[in-house]
């Protein structure tokens, strides 16, 4: 039985229930972003060289590389969960998520270690400036000694979403950023920590997340419940999610080695360049939140009505989907890139700071809903048991293509607007390269279902 703050996906109108579930996503995935602008803003009202702000930001894509596969586990939990809701089986339902809370344990301290004993090669392996290696470092192990709170919350929030009640993650997402700014106020404000005090609020914040989420998940009313009894790794469900998740995490790995690449050529050109690519991440952060939000409500919808065995309806919800990206997703990266020196501003008075920010956001901001759109295509083909396209496609327009445009490509016109064209002339090959593959997948899916 449906809770009352569950998403019907087999019944009732597709826009609806995609839209019910994709904006407490964005919303969601907004205020996280914002509370990461937030970070960076408290550093620099309270740093005193201002090196604070781009020490946080240089490791990004390379935590992004490190998470990306446990990640990608929770993507298969998710979609695992989402196929046993649609076929009504509860007891499945049990042990996919007693399965996937238990591997969410071992990945988590799996990723500690990597943390701590990988920050000065890998910081070493993308040019880290030496005037910001210090603190880079330091914020590079803080973030991954509170790895396992992290990772078991993801696999909380993909648990939930599987079941259509992506509202709860928003509420718990907006609390944990409350706490979030309040503790970085008191680390870095008033205790002046700096970086570690960034750090220090950031875990204290994925506290309240876990916390509140094992909360959600452990109620009597609660249509999916973590049951203690469960808790264990079961071979054969964990089968089922490693051959999404898998795939799903090579994807996103191959996604930052692209990334760290880039990075590193960034980074030749000083700590300002760092620095302002730093805080145009951010808000690329925002962009790819509000523009990957559609693919995370496509994925449970079409993974239940495959459960279901109603193939068509999934179909319909990817063009839904897409429309709903291209409609929020092009408006606001418009905006986004319009108002790209005023939003740089917030977090540096750098003049050249701001240019090379917003020489990153002018070009990404404004074409990130092609990004959205490829992210639809492939939560659509995990979805429909297909992960290896999405990997494949990432490996050849998002990683290798990257490769050779920095090596080959770059060298002939050396500077940073050229190089970041490649972001979305390679999200466009992937996600027509997708759908080439979907349209033969879905009809080879609506004939078997015809005929069963």
């Amino acid at each position: 039985m449906l809770g009352k703050k569950q998403v019907n996906m087999l019944e009732g109108s597709i826009t609806k229930a995609l839209l019910v579930i994709a904006i407490p996503v964005m919303v969601m995935n907004l205020l996280q972003s914002l509370f990461d602008v937030i970070d960076m803003t408290m550093l620099k009202m309270f740093d005193t060289d201002g090196l604070s702000v781009g020490a946080a930001g240089a490791s990004t894509p390379l935590r992004g590389l490190i998470n990306a596969l446990v990640v990608g586990v929770a993507t298969g939990g998710n979609v695992v969960i989402a196929r046993y809701l649609g076929k009504k089986d509860p007891e499945n339902v049990d042990r996919a998520i007693g399965t996937a809370v238990a591997f969410s344990f071992l990945g988590g301290l799996l990723l500690t270690v990597i943390g701590l004993l990988g920050a000065n090669p890998l910081l070493k392996l993308i040019n880290c400036s030496e005037v910001l290696f210090s603190r880079a470092r330091l914020y590079f192990r803080m973030y991954y000694i509170g790895a396992p709170i992290l990772i078991f919350y993801n696999f909380c929030a993909a648990i939930l979403r599987a079941a259509g009640d992506s509202r709860k993650v928003m509420y718990i997402s907006l609390t944990g950023g409350v706490v979030k700014v309040l503790a970085n106020y008191v680390f870095v404000a008033v205790f002046r920590l700096g970086v570690l005090g960034v750090s220090l609020a950031t875990i204290t914040s994925w506290c309240v997340y876990a916390g509140l989420s094992l909360w959600c998940l452990t109620r009597k009313d609660s249509p999916v419940q973590i049951k203690v009894r469960h808790i264990r790794i079961i071979k054969e469900e964990l089968m089922k999610m490693l051959r999404i998740g898998i795939p799903t995490g090579l994807q996103t790995g191959f996604f930052y080695i692209a990334n760290v690449l880039i990075v590193a050529t960034v980074n030749s050109f000083g700590e300002k360049a760092t620095t302002g690519v730093s805080i145009a991440n951010t808000f690329d952060g925002i962009m790819s939140a509000i523009c990957g939000a559609t693919a995370l409500a496509v994925m449970p919808y079409v993974s239940q009505n495959l459960g279901a065995k109603n193939p068509k309806r999934a179909c319909r919800s990817v063009g839904r989907g897409i429309l709903i990206t291209i409609c929020i997703g092009a408006v606001l990266g418009a905006a986004s890139a319009l108002l790209s020196r005023q939003l740089s501003s917030i977090m540096t008075d750098d003049p050249e700071v701001i240019a090379w920010s917003r020489q990153k956001m002018v070009i990404i901001s404004s074409t990130y809903f092609i990004y959205g759109i490829n992210q639809i295509m492939s939560a659509t083909m995990w979805s429909m048991g297909k992960p290896l396209a999405p990997t494949i496609t990432t490996l050849i327009f998002l990683c290798a293509l990257r490769f050779a445009w920095v090596y080959f490509v770059f060298p002939l016109i050396p500077n940073l607007t050229f190089l970041y064209l490649v972001w979305p002339i390679g999200w466009a090959l992937s996600a027509f390269t997708l759908w080439l593959v979907y349209i033969p997948t879905a009809k080879k899916l609506k004939s078997t279902a015809s005929i069963a």
